[in-house]
C-alpha cells in the first residue's frame, strides 16, 4: 500500500466524524463570512489570452496568460467538438471558439460547465444556439439563481459589473449524476462527478486515450491546496479520493493556474488529511476559532513562494488557508 493509500484509510474515522449534511445552498465566501487576510481570487479579464497548447492529437488545452484567470480547453472527434467551460463573458467566450476554429472547421456540439460560479458559466448564451450544454444537476440547479451569482461575482473583478454586464442566463441542455460519456465520433470523451468538493456539483472532464482530465475547481493550480468554498473538508477528501483511485491522470488542466500532473491529488489528500485532523483536535480542545487560526497556519510544505505566482496570488493562497480552517473548524463546531 503506497504512503498515499495509507492516508487515506487513515482519515476515513475523519470522515465520518465531519458528517455527511452539506450546506442547504450556496454560499460565497466573500465579505464579512471570510476571516481576516483572505481576498477574492482576481478574475477580471482584462487583457486576457487564451493561448492554445496541444496535449495530444485532437486535445487541447487553452491557457490563461493571467494565472488566476479561468482556463478552457477542447476536444475534437470526427463529428465535431466539445468545449470545456464558456468564460465569464461573451467576449472570452468567443475567445474559446476562435480558439476551435483556427484548429478545426467542425462544430461545437458540446460544452460541459465544471460548476456553476460565473466565471464558469457566464459566457454559455455567446455560444452558437445548436451548442448543447452539459452539467452537473447540482450545477444545473445552482446556475439558476443567476443575478445572486453576478453580484457574488463582484469582489473577484474589482467590483466592476460591466464585465459581465453582457451575460443571459443559458441553462444546461443536458444534465447527468455520476457519469456521463460522450461520443464525438471515433473519440469518446468521460464526465464524472466524484463528489462535492470546491462546490455540490464538480466535474471531471477525462480524455482517456490522453490520460488529460480538466478539473474546474475541483483542482486549480494556484498554489497545492483545495479551495473549500462548500463541499466541506471530509466530503472534499472523500472526493478528491475517488478521483484518484478510478482514473489514471497523466495531465490535469486545472480551472486556474499552471498545468500539473495527476501527483497533485496526493498533495490535496495530504492537506485535506492534516487539515480535519488539525482542526477536530483544537474543537476538542475547546480552543475558539481565533485560537484556531492562529495556532494553525499554512506549513511551508503548501506555502508558495511569491516569486514563483506573484506576491498577491501568493497572499491569495495564505488566506485560503485560513478560510479553509474556518470553514472546517465551523463544521466541527456545529457537531
Amino acid at each position: 500500500m503506497t504512503s498515499t493509500a495509507r492516508n487515506v484509510v487513515a482519515t476515513l474515522s475523519l470522515i465520518v466524524a465531519l458528517g455527511a449534511a452539506l450546506p442547504a445552498a450556496a454560499k460565497t465566501p466573500w465579505g464579512s463570512n471570510a476571516p481576516e487576510g483572505f481576498i477574492p481570487p482576481p478574475l477580471h479579464p482584462a487583457g486576457v489570452e487564451l493561448q492554445t497548447k496541444k496535449l495530444a492529437p485532437g486535445v487541447y488545452a487553452l491557457l490563461s496568460n493571467e494565472i488566476a484567470v479561468d482556463n478552457s480547453g477542447f476536444i475534437v472527434g470526427e463529428r465535431g467538438v466539445l468545449v470545456i467551460d464558456a468564460h465569464i463573458n461573451g467576449a472570452m467566450a468567443r475567445q474559446i471558439q476562435d480558439a476551435v476554429k483556427r484548429v478545426t472547421a467542425k462544430p461545437i456540439l458540446y460544452l460541459v460547465n465544471t460548476n456553476y460560479h460565473g466565471d464558469h458559466t457566464f459566457g454559455n448564451y455567446a455560444f452558437p444556439a445548436d451548442t448543447r450544454i452539459i452539467a452537473h444537476r447540482k450545477t444545473a440547479e445552482r446556475m439558476r439563481n443567476f443575478e445572486y451569482e453576478k453580484r457574488s461575482m463582484l469582489a473577484t473583478v474589482n467590483n466592476d459589473a460591466g464585465v459581465f454586464a453582457d451575460a443571459r442566463l443559458r441553462l444546461p441542455d443536458v444534465v447527468f449524476d455520476d457519469y456521463l460519456r460522450v461520443d464525438l465520433g471515433g473519440r469518446v470523451v468521460e464526465l464524472y462527478h466524484f463528489g462535492p468538493g470546491n462546490t455540490p456539483g464538480d466535474t471531471v472532464v477525462y480524455a482517456p486515450e490522453a490520460k488529460i482530465a480538466w478539473t474546474g475547481n475541483l483542482v486549480v493550480g494556484v498554489g497545492p491546496i483545495p479551495p473549500i468554498f462548500e463541499g466541506g473538508a471530509g466530503h472534499y477528501l472523500e472526493t478528491i479520493a475517488r478521483f484518484h483511485t478510478t482514473l489514471d491522470v497523466q495531465t490535469i488542466v486545472p480551472g486556474h493556474g499552471a498545468l500539473t500532473t495527476g501527483a497533485i491529488l496526493g498533495r490535496y489528500l495530504d492537506y485535506l488529511s492534516n487539515l480535519i485532523g488539525s482542526v477536530r483536535e483544537a474543537v476538542d480542545r475547546g480552543q475558539s476559532l481565533d485560537e484556531t487560526l492562529a495556532g494553525l497556519p499554512l506549513s511551508p510544505d503548501y506555502t508558495p513562494a511569491a516569486a514563483t505566482l506573484g506576491s498577491s496570488l501568493a497572499d491569495f493562497v495564505v488566506g485560503l488557508h485560513k478560510l479553509n480552517v474556518q470553514q472546517t473548524y465551523r463544521d466541527f463546531a456545529a457537531r
